[in-house]
């Protein structure tokens, strides 16, 4: 008699009633009492839940088992093939198709009779149905210890930590929590804004990985910092003081709300006739530069200067007629797209730049989600083994808040990969639309308002350096261009344009030479 063990876990071994080798000894037990002569073909072994049939084990024993490598199958019990009804009985039969006859050593049954089959099922009726009533109470506790105000497990939140059971609060977290409320309230600083100066203040996550845009506004709209439980879609008063006060945490919401409406792209002054601004930086000390206007003879000059100068702070670059630069970037800019094989070939140019960054950043991707994946099994292996009377809940909760942490440093991670390779990912150029968007850009350029203007300047120019008043430098992005041709003509009085604009990691620089001085400029 050929015969074949499938033995599984739901987590390590430590914490198992019967361990892979306690299953092994009694299904050898059971073999020996039960048949004269047999030979063990197999042990088949798997950890991991059995709520899926996503197991490496179990696919191998089913492969064997069509290949007639034995004739029965024994288990320890049938929840070790699984803790689904439906997933089971498909199990029973298609063994039954290959010939094998499945037998537990602990429950009476027999598959190759018909009163072994309906035994079976109801075992496993009873075995789902134990499954969903622990997964129901759990839920139930956890809804319960909300509306008592109380913790209700895993990811504890930056700012706080876990003491004897009690969250308090975690004081050097907290100040950078009521440091992060309070820029974006009233210092009227955006996510990027913040995560960067935290960043460049050396300051990092629990986790020591750099702070991004995405864990910002998951804390801006968490109102447990408020002293309040979210549970689902309710709010209960929680039992833990709150970092930020009701005040700063609405007054939060209202800004976050307003940007979600508003435009994504930059903000500027919108009665300001200076479109560069934003754009146009000092080549000498990195300074941005202001506008500026002179009035003589009743004429209005305008002027872009550096505001290092401005504030009396010692550089020396001298001041900029406005429609010299303005001129001189719109003719260049013009004349690039003009030129449709030095845009192929640019274009071609960085694409294959960035394509061949897209393997080793797949492979990191891979990496992470597989450490996901596996992450994702732990926590269902933990909590098999809770349901199933193997694991303390103290333990439990300490291994779910270690797991849930690292399951939520791995999705940030994840986010930011899948970010790096789509602005990895160009589009094909079209060409034939480049001169619809030349014809747009131009009349734009001539007869568009300042604040329609800069909104199409700054889906192409990603800087313009001023060294002196006769040498520019001007660095531009490359961008799809479909997402012009959308906000141009869905925005025909230059409100803000809500399409995205997909720019590239590299910038394509231009050295120009401006036209020269003419006129007045204001005295220094």
């Amino acid at each position: 008699m050929r015969v074949a063990f499938y033995t599984r876990i739901s987590t390590d071994e430590d914490h198992q009633k019967y361990s892979l080798d306690a299953q092994r000894d009694r299904l050898e037990a059971y073999c020996k009492s039960q048949y004269e002569e047999y030979e063990v073909v197999k042990i088949y072994r798997d950890a991991s839940t059995g709520t899926n049939m996503n197991r490496s084990g179990l696919e191998e024993m089913l492969y064997a088992a069509e290949n007639k490598l034995f004739e029965v199958l024994i288990v320890f019990r049938v929840d070790r093939l699984s803790r689904n009804v439906r997933q089971l009985a498909q199990m029973v039969e298609t063994l039954t198709e290959y010939g094998v006859v499945l037998r537990s050593s602990t429950e009476p049954f027999d598959t190759s009779n018909s009163a072994g089959k309906m035994m079976l099922q109801m075992l496993g009726v009873f075995a789902e149905f134990e499954h969903a009533t622990i997964v129901e109470r759990t839920k139930a506790g956890m809804e319960r210890k909300a509306r008592n105000g109380e913790w209700c497990g895993g990811f504890v939140p930056y700012g706080y930590q876990k003491v004897d059971g009690e969250i308090v609060i975690e004081e050097d977290e907290a100040a950078i929590v009521r440091r992060i409320f309070r820029n974006y309230v009233h210092g009227q600083k955006g996510a990027t804004k913040i995560f960067k100066e935290l960043n460049e203040a050396g300051l990092r996550k629990r986790s020591g990985i750099l702070w991004e845009n995405r864990a910002i506004i998951n804390m801006l709209k968490n109102p447990f910092y408020t002293g309040v439980i979210r549970w689902k879609e309710s709010i209960f008063e929680g039992r833990h003081e709150g970092i930020i006060s009701n005040e700063l945490f609405e007054n939060a919401q209202k800004i976050l709300e307003k940007r979600n409406i508003q435009s994504n792209g930059k903000r500027f002054q919108q009665d300001s006739d200076f479109f560069l601004t934003g754009l146009i930086f000092c080549g000498r000390c990195g300074k941005g530069l202001v506008g500026r206007a002179a009035h003589r003879n009743g004429h209005r000059h305008r002027y872009y200067a550096c505001a290092n100068r401005s504030y009396h702070k010692g550089c020396d670059l001298p001041f900029i007629r406005a429609d010299s630069v303005e001129t001189l970037l719109t003719k260049d800019l013009s004349s690039i797209f003009d030129n449709h094989e030095l845009l192929k070939n640019i274009w071609d140019r960085v694409a294959g730049q960035l394509q061949d960054r897209i393997p080793n950043k797949n492979q990191e991707l891979e990496k992470i989600q597989a450490d996901i994946e596996s992450t994702k099994s732990a926590l269902d292996r933990y909590f098999e083994a809770f349901e199933t009377g193997t694991l303390k809940a103290e333990l439990l909760r300490d291994k779910m808040e270690e797991l849930n942490l690292k399951l939520q440093q791995l999705e940030e991670q994840k986010v930011n990969m899948d970010s790096q390779l789509e602005e990895l990912r160009l589009q094909e150029l079209n060409l034939p639309l480049i001169k619809e968007y030349v014809e747009i850009f131009k009349t734009v350029m001539e007869t568009g308002s300042a604040k329609k203007k800069k909104h199409l300047l700054q889906m192409f120019v990603d800087k313009v350096l001023v060294h002196d008043r006769d040498r520019f430098e001007i660095e531009y992005c490359l961008i799809d261009g479909s997402s012009m041709l959308n906000a141009v003509e869905n925005d025909p009085e230059a409100t803000e344009i809500h399409e995205s604009v997909n720019h590239c990691a590299d910038t394509v620089c231009n050295q120009v030479n401006a036209a020269p001085r003419e006129g007045l400029e204001p005295p220094t």
